[in-house]
């Protein structure tokens, strides 16, 4: 049986901030270490986006355009050895209806902290 993403919420001085009424809240996975996410919500913590990246594979939800799936480009093969850089993550929209599929099954079937769980899978 596949082991589900199990996100805890990340508490940190960053995560406290609040900018124009928005807050970022940050997940860590407790058993992918690869995987994490963000959310931003508003006061009345009504979620205004979500963002989950699953090793390469990355899930989007922006009102009023859904769900985006997109690939970033550190899954490219990089050279292995002390001091290299991958550099920062761009990414790709990917149209693989497989990959799509896997994020998607991902998220749907992953485990969030209470508050956020029902809130999360309505979006997805």
């Amino acid at each position: 049986m596949k082991k589900h993403c199990r996100f805890y919420e990340i508490s940190s001085k960053k995560s406290k901030e609040e900018k124009n009424g928005v807050k970022k809240i940050l997940f860590g996975s407790e058993n992918q270490v690869d995987t994490y996410g963000f959310i931003w919500v508003d006061k009345e913590k009504n979620i205004l986006q979500i963002q989950f990246i699953f090793g390469e594979l990355v899930l989007e939800w922006i009102p009023k355009k859904g769900l985006r799936f997109s690939k970033t480009n550190r899954a490219i093969e990089a050279p292995n050895g002390i001091g290299f850089q991958k550099g920062a993550r761009v990414m790709h929209q990917i149209e693989n209806k497989d990959e799509i599929r896997l994020v998607l099954e991902e998220a749907r079937n992953a485990f969030y902290p209470g508050e956020w769980s029902e809130k999360i899978l309505k979006k997805l």
